[in-house]
């Protein structure tokens, strides 16, 4: 499924930027170029930060 679809950009190349460091929407913007477009996508990357934030306390600190 795909997350920006102006950058053609999936959930999974999303949560391989967070992997990879990523913890804001710019930050998965600039790995993934997903939010540079008409960025209506950029919710979507921030639910997704947020959803991986509660599961993960540790990264709920950098995101806030």
């Amino acid at each position: 499924m795909f997350a920006c679809i102006c950058q053609a950009v999936t959930c999974d190349e999303v949560h391989a930027a967070l992997d990879d460091g990523a913890a804001t929407v710019e930050e998965v913007a600039e790995a993934t170029g997903a939010g540079t477009g008409c960025g209506t996508c950029q919710d979507r990357i921030a639910d997704i930060i947020g959803e991986r934030s509660w599961q993960c306390p540790v990264a709920a600190l950098r995101v806030a």
